[in-house]
């Protein structure tokens, strides 16, 4: 009886039989359509991350100019109701601040104060209102 490792049988069992003219690996075909894929990916990715930074910077000069806002109307309150009075300030990087003040009403005064800045070819602003008790 002959041994099993030459058993022609079972050696069929153990390796799937080779096709005539098959080749193995990847076609130039396949692999520019794979690199096209991860291409198209990561221009996507790319992009994504452009606009994020965008809009991060975007919300960061406009945090900016909230506290810019808000501690104009700080000093405003700190001067106190007979010293507050209309004004304008530029600063660097275009932003300006204007703020105006009413006359007193029943021991009130209304307070507005104005922020703008430049963002990317658009003019922004910030408005906060507020009131000096006289």
């Amino acid at each position: 009886m002959p041994s099993p490792c030459f058993d022609p049988v079972l050696q069929d069992h153990r390796r799937p039989p080779r096709l005539a003219g098959a080749r193995h690996g990847f076609t130039v075909v396949e692999v520019l359509v794979a690199l096209v894929i991860v291409t198209v990916g990561l221009l996507g990715v790319a992009g994504a991350s452009a606009s994020a930074l965008r809009a991060s910077n975007a919300a960061l000069r406009e945090r900016g100019a909230l506290a810019r806002a808000r501690s104009r109307l700080a000093l405003l309150d700190a001067a106190g109701c007979t010293a507050a009075a209309d004004g304008r300030q530029s600063l660097s990087a275009g932003l300006e601040d204007r703020w105006s003040v009413a006359p007193a009403t029943n021991g009130v005064r209304l307070v507005e104060v104005r922020t703008e800045w430049d963002d990317v070819g658009h003019r922004k602003s910030v408005l906060l209102r507020s009131a000096l008790l006289c």
